[in-house]
């Protein structure tokens, strides 16, 4: 079996599936974290299928391509799976993460909708950051607890929605105390840096976020065939929106160096791990 292209989107997967059973060429469609592949069954028929590919790609929303789920009844199926899921989402939540995972993505959203209602200066002024040096550390859960706190909307669902998704991987295949150490470790690293060069009103998971972008990426580069790993696609995306927000064209205000420094914090823990064999 041969791998003939990897698809973002189930739905043109199906489709250019679809299409091939249709011509009698024989696939299946094989899911991973974040692709769907289509695999050609039959080694003999590659080269037809990479020919209907390129036809494929090049223009998706033919009718023929269409037609061809409506003959196969894969259109409802696909309905009815998706509202199954949409039934589960609950529960597919849940399987996706563990104990840490799940703590950290609920205590954001409860300050997020505690400072919606007007708690926010209480709020703001037990998570924050230190205001002033010398440190208090009998207060030091403000190194991490200002990881907690969002200021929009979209600030909390960017943050939270890759949280889960990458911290679920982690937590998932390698454990709990590696997701915390990697929590703590880029949460400290990621504040401490954008108050000695920005100043002490900051706030957000990103720090944290980018930390798990330079884990997953890494550590799946340097453990081939690993399950804890980040499509080269993905970090570049990532990457490039931790660039424009230095040249600070971005329509929202971003803790630049928290993003910075949270994700050299992945890169040298995930270095790390692979190097101790961890």
């Amino acid at each position: 079996m041969t791998v003939l292209h990897s698809f973002e989107h189930l739905r043109l997967a199906q489709a250019f599936s679809d299409y091939l059973n249709s011509k009698k060429i024989n696939n299946i469609i094989q899911q991973s974290e974040f692709h769907h592949q289509i695999i050609i069954k039959d080694q003999a028929q590659l080269i037809q299928a990479e020919s209907e590919l390129v036809q494929f790609l090049a223009n998706p929303t033919k009718s023929e391509y269409l037609s061809a789920s409506w003959e196969s009844g894969s259109i409802e199926k696909n309905s009815t799976s998706f509202a199954y899921a949409d039934s589960n989402l609950l529960s597919n939540f849940k399987q996706h993460g563990g104990l840490i995972t799940h703590s950290v993505f609920i205590i954001c959203l409860l300050i997020y909708g505690g400072s919606e209602l007007g708690f926010f200066n209480p709020i703001n002024s037990i998570f924050s950051f230190f205001r002033t040096q010398p440190f208090d550390y009998l207060q030091s859960w403000r190194f991490i607890t200002p990881a907690f706190l969002h200021f929009s909307l979209l600030h909390i669902v960017f943050n939270s929605l890759w949280w889960w998704q990458l911290g679920g991987i982690v937590e998932k295949k390698q454990g709990k105390q590696r997701l915390l150490i990697l929590f703590l470790f880029s949460a400290i690293a990621s504040n401490l840096a954008q108050y000695f060069l920005v100043g002490p009103y900051f706030g957000g998971l990103s720090g944290v976020v980018y930390g798990l972008v330079g884990y997953c990426w890494l550590y799946g580069l340097m453990n081939k065939g690993s399950q804890v790993h980040l499509p080269n696609s993905m970090f570049a995306f990532l990457l490039g929106w931790l660039v424009l927000g230095f040249i600070d064209i971005l329509p929202v205000n971003v803790a630049n160096y928290a993003h910075l420094v949270g994700l050299l914090a992945g890169l040298v823990l995930a270095a790390a791990c692979s190097k101790l064999k961890l």
